[in-house]
């Protein structure tokens, strides 16, 4: 028991992901993506050598996606009127309906502009079920075509390190981390 709860500290498993993303010792796998207009994107273990905000949504979602929508569109105004060097970006996690088309519809959607916000999907069901599953994003589907998923939001280093999660609500400070690692880098 104390091992599954980091010495009796963590009494959850958002608790325990969320410390393991402080600690730095979380990375973000390695993913084949297609993004809105079609192209492939591959986001390789080692890092992309951009800090990234990142979150998982699907496009069909009326709740915590539209909510992320949002959130990601102010974080993106903030990004461009102040210049920041941080990479926002939207992963499906129903790469099965997320076709680029839908994907595009849910950029237009939430006036995403491409050069600071990337939206995609993975390649295949089972690529992006194998990345959800190593960082912890929990998507269940709902039973009425839809999935019941956590919305936190993911601050990853330019080597590829999960440094910080929160709450969908939470942008701002999540971005804050992002410019604060965007700022170090040469």
């Amino acid at each position: 028991m104390a091992r599954l709860t980091a010495g009796f500290e963590q009494w959850t498993f958002e608790s325990l992901r969320r410390q393991e993303a402080s600690q730095g010792t979380m990375m973000f796998p390695t993913m084949d993506l297609v993004d809105a207009q079609g192209r492939p994107l591959r986001l390789p273990a080692g890092g992309t050598g951009e800090v990234m905000v990142v979150d998982f949504v699907y496009t069909g979602c009326e709740s915590v996606c539209r909510a992320l929508g949002a959130e990601f569109f102010q974080a993106q105004q903030q990004v461009r009127r102040e210049g920041q060097r941080v990479r926002l970006l939207s992963i499906s996690i129903d790469p099965a309906n997320d076709t680029p088309q839908a994907l595009a519809a849910y950029g237009a959607r939430h006036r995403a502009d491409p050069s600071v916000w990337t939206i995609a999907a993975p390649r295949t069901v089972d690529e992006g079920r194998q990345a959800r599953r190593a960082l912890g994003v929990i998507a269940v589907a709902d039973g009425s075509g839809g999935f019941a998923h956590n919305g936190a939001i993911h601050v990853v280093d330019p080597r590829g390190r999960v440094v910080g999660i929160f709450d969908t609500a939470n942008w701002q400070p999540a971005l804050a981390l992002a410019a604060q690692l965007a700022a170090r880098r040469p």
